[in-house]
């Protein structure tokens, strides 16, 4: 199932639980599981809001302001994955 959650985020590029539950009939309980088990094993990663992100930013805002928005990554190893079990 973890490969399957995998692919639907590389296919979607949603990282959604909520989208992910509903796309296979799980709990979005079982869905954050399954993210943090990817986690942990180094397929996807979390990017925080940080200082070298302003860098790169376009709001065009004055000060450098960090917010709580967080996104997400597929990592290498998690693209490796992906290609060794064909998607």
């Amino acid at each position: 199932m973890l490969n399957k959650v995998l692919e639907f985020i590389n296919r979607e590029g949603n990282f959604s639980s909520r989208v992910i539950a509903r796309e296979f009939n799980l709990q979005e309980s079982m869905v954050d599981d399954f993210k943090n088990k990817l986690i942990n094993m180094g397929y996807i990663a979390k990017i925080s809001c940080d200082m070298s992100a302003c860098e790169k930013c376009s709001c065009g805002c004055s000060t450098k302001k960090l917010n709580d928005k967080v996104d997400w990554e597929i990592t290498k190893k998690g693209y490796e994955l992906l290609n060794k079990i064909g998607r």
